[in-house]
């Protein structure tokens, strides 16, 4: 299958005050064409800084990347020029983000603000952009298009609000869609109807996405393959089902034992103690150590590399390697 986007050993480092933190430490990525790709891990592991690094959405001012590539279409997103990045950014990738309030302007419509993407983007004329917006409308599952594209964001329902940030993502047809906690803001009976329609755009128009989520449920229904970031660094990766019935990392195995189970009647729920850290730069050490029920002095006195052991899998634990894959 075709690869539509590889990313190699991307370093993201945070520039506070007397102290680098390296947000993304090193991840490989590859995306293949028509796949839905899941991260997850919990807030703060580097999820989102990962896709914001891509597509060239973070603060210079005290964001770093600091090494790596991440080729798309022969080109290395991570050294474009600005007005490079412009041109593919919108078009040819696109970002759906959590927060449609934030992400939507408050004082334009919903045409003016799907069609911004049309202009910029296309060479079609007014009568064209506004045929195609009604269209993307329709495709989000948005009823009675002609009149919700007068509305402005604060007249739409929360699950309209992320439909129509959808389809401004859809609008010049983008080889990438990244969906960032889609859901988080919405009740869980809209989240199921938007993960249904992003799996749906997926398999009709063979789009390749990235969903990023902290929830494994969302992951098992939506996701072809899984990476799981903890700590900046990828932990282990493969595909869905293989993650699923034989975890091998120690986070990963915490993550889905922490899944609520309508089978079990127990009144308190599993959870990894303890909190992400914030990690300095450099690390030398493995950054699960502090939570894990297995780590040794090993584990407190190196990183342990991310090892490959079938075909789009592998996995970064001492004890794992050491008992045989």
């Amino acid at each position: 299958m075709e690869n539509v986007l590889t990313i190699k050993g991307l370093k993201t480092y945070y520039h506070a005050k007397n102290r680098v933190v390296p947000a993304v430490d090193g991840v490989d990525l590859v995306l293949r064409k028509g796949e839905m790709l899941g991260i997850v891990g919990e807030s703060g592991c580097g999820k989102s800084t990962v896709a914001r690094s891509v597509i060239g959405l973070i603060d210079r001012s005290y964001t770093e990347i600091a090494g790596g590539c991440a080729m798309f279409d022969g080109q290395d997103l991570l050294h474009l020029p600005s007005r490079e990045m412009n041109r593919i950014r919108g078009s040819r990738i696109s970002m759906v983000f959590q927060n449609p309030l934030t992400s939507l302007n408050p004082v334009y419509t919903i045409e003016n603000q799907i069609s911004e993407v049309l202009r910029i983007h296309t060479d079609l004329d007014k009568a064209a952009i506004h045929a195609r917006c009604i269209e993307l409308m329709e495709m989000v599952g948005i009823p009675d298009p002609e009149a919700r594209l007068k509305d402005y964001p604060h007249q739409l329902s929360g699950g309209m609000q992320q439909r129509a940030l959808i389809a401004i993502a859809l609008a010049c047809n983008p080889e990438i869609i990244i969906a960032d906690e889609p859901t988080t803001a919405l009740d869980v009976t809209i989240q199921a109807q938007i993960l249904q329609l992003i799996r749906s755009i997926n398999k009709e128009y063979g789009m390749s996405m990235i969903l990023i989520t902290h929830n494994m449920g969302i992951v098992a229904q939506m996701c072809d393959r899984v990476m799981v970031m903890y700590g900046g660094v990828c932990v282990e990766e493969g595909p869905t089902e293989r993650i699923f019935d034989s975890p091998m990392h120690p986070y990963t195995r915490g993550l889905l034992k922490a899944i609520p189970s309508i089978a079990s009647d127990k009144e308190d729920l599993f959870s990894i103690p303890g909190t992400v850290p914030r990690f300095s730069y450099p690390v030398a050490r493995c950054r699960f150590a502090d939570r894990c029920p297995y780590s040794n002095k090993e584990c407190s006195e190196s990183e342990p590399e991310l090892i490959s052991f079938a075909e789009d899998c592998s996995v970064r634990c001492f004890r794992t390697i050491k008992e045989g894959i």
